[in-house]
């Protein structure tokens, strides 16, 4: 089973299976469009022959993408890189596998054939261009190579990856590519707030997981993250937000004063595949203005209540208020304290019998990340239910 490096979409896809082959449908202006080289390394990482077509530039762009990731390209004996540049421009190339004729599709066959045979062993091939290579070698004749490239590969349990932009073709050209790759997910600018990109699996055809999206961005040096923007962090005074903020956050902006927040606070959190940003305010009642403004734009809000405070509790039920039509859950903190209510008992007395609580100990980590990821799924779910 082939992973694609990005948890979310290999929960949705049940990864990749031996022998099938992925289009990313990319929209002309996504910022990174080179999505499959992240498919490369993570494949690369698990042991797998990763076969790296090179057709848009020079590969020493390989070292350069690698290098801007942190990757150690001189780990991977695994890694081939299919050199069908430098022919192009007639430079001279230090690789061992060299398409002659880049303006010939049978050329690519017969380099990737000449691979498969000399190796034993499985993997994923990627091409970082089916567009520049239909460019060169002709719509029509590059289609039919990629469809017997993808019967061939098949048949030897090689996955094969493309990256295509979406230029304006023929609607004939992209009928017959919907039709010769067995899943083809969309990237597309997305950018109400802030810029980032959605993925949308437009076809997969070993899942029922067709309509499926998310939303991430390209970080460097860490790589492909699924994103959130906002998510909000509320609660009554003192009720541990600041440190259940800095317990998740690798990055942290405090703004406090005799150790309660007086403005908003900001963290980023980076954790299984996931990359948020936190916004912390104020428990007083004079910011209950700027909650609801701030509500428009969450994603998903955390509501920290101290579990030993039980009369504070209609209060955060009233902050809570604030945000409409959002996932939120309640964070039951100071677990260790005594009197510290459990999570079903907060939930009732607030009323809020459906209410998602997990209860933590902030000051030492405890539930915390458990919380986060509870709601970056809850975030993605509510994305796919609309």
């Amino acid at each position: 089973m082939i992973l694609t490096g990005i948890p979310k979409l290999d929960e949705f896809l049940n990864g990749i299976p031996e022998g099938k082959s992925l289009l990313f449908h990319v929209e002309p202006g996504v910022e990174e469009s080179n999505i499959g080289i992240h498919v490369l390394h993570k494949n690369l990482e698990n042991g797998l022959y990763g076969i790296y077509v090179v057709s848009e530039s020079s590969p020493k762009i390989v070292d350069k993408v690698f290098n801007e990731f942190n990757w150690n390209l001189d780990k991977y004996d695994n890694l081939i890189i299919v050199d069908g540049y430098s022919s192009l421009i007639g430079a001279p190339t230090d690789k061992k596998y060299v398409v002659e004729e880049p303006h010939d599709i049978e050329s690519y066959e017969d380099v990737l054939m000449e691979i498969i045979e000399n190796i034993k062993g499985k993997g994923i091939i990627v091409f970082d261009s089916l567009s520049n290579i239909m460019d060169m070698c002709g719509e029509k004749k590059t289609l039919s190579g990629i469809e017997r490239i993808n019967d061939i590969l098949s048949g030897e349990g090689f996955s094969s990856i493309y990256n295509f932009i979406a230029w304006p073709y023929k609607e004939s050209v992209m009928y017959r590519m919907k039709r010769i790759f067995n899943a083809i997910i969309e990237v597309n600018n997305i950018g109400d707030t802030i810029m980032r990109q959605r993925m949308f699996i437009k076809k997969v055809d070993w899942s029922d997981s067709e309509g499926k999206k998310l939303e991430f961005k390209i970080f460097k040096p860490e790589g492909i993250r699924i994103y959130i923007p906002k998510i909000s962090v509320v609660g009554p005074f003192y009720s541990g937000k600041t440190t259940f903020i800095k317990s998740i956050a690798h990055k942290f902006t405090p703004v406090e004063r005799l150790g309660a927040t007086v403005g908003v606070e900001y963290g980023i959190v980076d954790y299984k595949g996931y990359r948020a940003e936190i916004f912390g305010i104020p428990g007083q009642e004079r910011f209950l203005p700027l909650l609801n403004k701030i509500g428009v734009s969450s994603k998903g809000v955390f509501l920290v209540v101290d579990s030993t405070k039980p009369e504070e509790f209609d209060f955060a039920k009233k902050i809570l208020g604030e945000f409409k039509n959002i996932p939120y859950i309640i964070v039951a903190n100071k677990q260790d304290l005594p009197n510290a209510l459990k999570g079903d008992e907060i939930k009732e007395r607030m009323g809020l019998k459906d209410a998602t609580v997990v209860e933590t100990i902030a000051t030492e980590g405890k539930g915390v990340y458990e919380a986060f990821e509870l709601m970056a799924n809850r975030i993605v779910e509510d994305l796919n239910a609309r």
